[in-house]
């Protein structure tokens, strides 16, 4: 399973790294609304070893993507709002709100220019989140635009693309203000179609970090957070047939740091992403990926995460359908820490009528740390309900800390 999978807060309007496709297909102009409840037990709400604290939540999720087009372009906007609140523990209540434009401009029949600018306020579940135990869930915003110029078309023999994207990440609880950072990236990459059905890639791309201020907990007299990522990455993406597509890529990536006394990092890092679908009404997903990321943990300037997760849809029926999926991360922190998480969900959704699902859905999640007090289980029972589920086409880009 994957973890942001019961942290939607996760899949948020995010301005990704990830290059576009040109020609995927598009949803035709129009306002697309979705609105999606969630009424849930939740035995450990502070993902805490000790102390224990259960409670019921309910969470209001509506949204929309409202499409222009102007001829061969095409305007997106999006927003959300994202509204958790509990029963008992009102300290746990979140208001997150997303907001997102996006522009595909079609210049010739060689050139497309993908222009985006989103913003964010929200928060991360705890435990969800690779982060110590914190009196408060972890609040954030972030601003951010991204331009990607690509010449060509995944129908030609090549493509080119050159991404450009900025973020402006600030944390706004739990003495995290040492956090707060600039991030900008620049990414190149090329395709070409081997075959009909196989497409080989190769990017490079390089990450800029600028912190507002030195992080005192690291080092004595305060440390410098500020630095760069260099990474260099092959891959191919396949549909072998039908039944059976995925995506693989492999790299190095080289993290360095201004401050010499903070430890860099240099290492491989993989995605492999597998889709079999052995029947029509029965898909499974898998993913398998090494990559790493900024922290917001004390003494620590990065973290390594390892993860594996399989998840399968099955139709029982022509309105039931059920869900499951695992999840194993290895994190491993550039000081001290480690974790080991595992999670587990299973579930069924009923198509009610052709415009709202009902569900029901049991989560487990468990992290083991090598820090005492970091280690925990949780259980929750949820109850769903999903109305006009808006599926507007091509995946969004993201943004966050």
């Amino acid at each position: 399973m994957n973890r942001g999978k019961l942290c939607l807060p996760l899949i948020l309007i995010f301005l990704s790294v990830s290059i576009s496709a040109a020609e995927e297909e598009r949803p035709p102009p129009g306002f697309y609304p979705d609105l999606g409840l969630e009424i849930a037990f939740d035995d450990n709400i502070r993902r805490t070893e000790d102390n224990e604290v259960e409670d019921w939540y309910t969470r209001l999720r509506p949204k929309f993507d409202w499409i222009w087009a102007f001829g061969r372009h095409e305007l997106d906007i999006s927003a959300e709002i994202d509204s958790w609140h509990y029963v008992q523990e009102n300290k746990e209540n979140s208001f997150d709100r997303y907001l997102l434009a996006e522009l595909d401009l079609d210049v010739s029949r060689l050139i497309d220019i993908n222009l985006a600018a989103g913003y964010s306020r929200s928060h991360t579940l705890r435990g969800q989140d690779p982060n110590a135990a914190s009196i408060d869930p972890n609040l954030w915003k972030t601003l951010g635009a991204s331009g990607e110029f690509i010449y060509g078309r995944r129908s030609n023999q090549m493509q080119l693309s050159l991404l450009v994207d900025h973020q402006e990440i600030q944390f706004l609880n739990n003495d995290l203000e040492g956090r707060d950072h600039d991030q900008d990236t620049i990414q190149a990459a090329v395709f070409y179609n081997w075959g009909p059905k196989t497409q080989l890639l190769a990017k490079v791309s390089r990450v800029e970090f600028d912190y507002e201020q030195k992080y005192a907990p690291i080092a004595p007299g305060g440390a410098e957070l500020d630095g760069s990522e260099m990474g260099y990455h092959i891959g191919i993406n396949w549909e072998a047939s039908y039944k059976t597509s995925g995506e693989f890529s492999i790299g190095m990536t080289r993290k360095e740091l201004d401050d010499s006394r903070l430890k860099s990092f240099s290492g491989l890092t993989t995605a492999l992403k597998v889709k079999w679908a052995p029947k029509s009404y029965s898909t499974v997903d898998l993913l398998l990926e090494r990559s790493f990321q900024e922290t917001k943990q004390e003494s620590t300037s990065y973290v390594v995460k390892n993860q594996f997760s399989a998840d399968w849809e099955h139709e029982l029926t022509r309105r039931l359908t059920m869900e499951s999926g695992i999840t194993l991360e290895f994190d491993k922190w550039s000081q001290i820490r480690e974790d080991e998480l595992f999670d587990l969900y299973l579930g069924v959704e009923y198509s009610l009528l052709r415009w709202m699902d009902v569900g029901v859905r049991y989560s487990f999640s468990n992290r083991d740390s090598n820090i005492p007090g970091l280690d925990f289980d949780s259980n929750v029972i949820m109850f769903t309900v999903q109305a006009f589920r808006n599926k507007p086409g091509r995946p969004k880009r993201t943004m966050g800390p």
